[in-house]
């Protein structure tokens, strides 16, 4: 009786294992990412009206990586960075806005536009903006400062095939954890 009951104890426990694949049970190897963007604030309670100043850093991932050489302000077209201020749920929470627009030229030769362009900032080297949130809602209560580097550029990709560049161009935006802040 025992080995009858043991025979399909094993039985049952191969039916549902079968067809699993072995290696999703392995742990995924620990990948960092190429960059890192970070939201910094030297306070996280602001009046009603008052400015909300913030430090918005990329640092380099372990292999350094090319950041286009421009990390003032993003927006049409421009890489850089960008912050906003939105409610919990994600609702912007902002008084006023801007845009603006650029129009990158594409270059033939990427060595030259790698040269002209770009930067190698070497492993958990920084760059960074300090900046502010422009227009910040004057309504009591608790938000969120969202912040995001955007590495736009329209020869990022060849760039990125370039041999010198060992593939370490950052060639996708990079979204900081966002910052609460209460108003009051």
């Amino acid at each position: 009786m025992c080995i009858r009951i043991a025979f399909l104890l094993i039985s049952a426990l191969a039916c549902t294992t079968w067809g699993q694949d072995a290696a999703s049970s392995q742990p995924a190897p620990d990948v960092k990412p190429i960059a890192v963007a970070s939201i910094h604030v030297d306070k996280h309670r602001f009046k009603s009206g008052e400015r909300v100043e913030l430090t918005i850093l990329l640092e380099a991932g372990p292999g350094g990586v090319y950041v286009p050489n421009w990390w003032g302000n993003s927006g049409g077209g421009v890489p850089g960075f960008s912050a906003h201020l939105t409610t919990l749920s994600g609702k912007g929470a902002e008084t006023c806005g801007g845009a603006g627009d650029a129009l990158q030229t594409h270059e033939p030769d990427a060595k030259v536009a790698l040269n002209r362009d770009f930067i190698y900032l070497p492993a958990q080297q920084v760059i960074g903006l300090k900046t502010l949130i422009v227009c910040p809602t004057k309504q009591p209560g608790v938000y969120l400062i969202n912040a995001f580097y955007s590495p736009y550029h329209i020869d990022a990709d060849r760039i990125a095939q370039l041999p010198e560049t060992h593939g370490l161009v950052l060639r996708e935006g990079v979204q900081a954890k966002p910052v609460t802040i209460t108003i009051y």
